[in-house]
């Protein structure tokens, strides 16, 4: 009986430990993932400048690119239905 009293409460020890270990794992990533959100902004706004340029620069390719991505839309659209 004693054995099964020992067993349980390591049971009971090691669930508290594990409860806390995901809570501190939840924290960092909700850390994570706030500090990441903060970037956002400034990522797409260097994306959009970087797009902006390439289809100044290469019109016609960018064109195609775009027509290729719709094609690809409408297919895997069309796919699901």
């Amino acid at each position: 009986m004693e054995t099964a009293t020992r067993f349980g409460a390591d049971v009971q020890q090691t669930a508290r430990n594990v409860g806390a270990q995901l809570a501190d794992t939840a924290d960092r990533a909700r850390e994570r993932i706030k500090n990441g959100l903060g970037d956002a902004p400034e990522l797409l706004s260097s994306l959009n400048a970087q797009l902006g340029a390439f289809v100044r620069q290469q019109p016609i390719v960018a064109l195609a690119g775009a027509f290729l991505v719709g094609y690809l839309v409408a297919r895997t659209a069309r796919a699901f239905q």
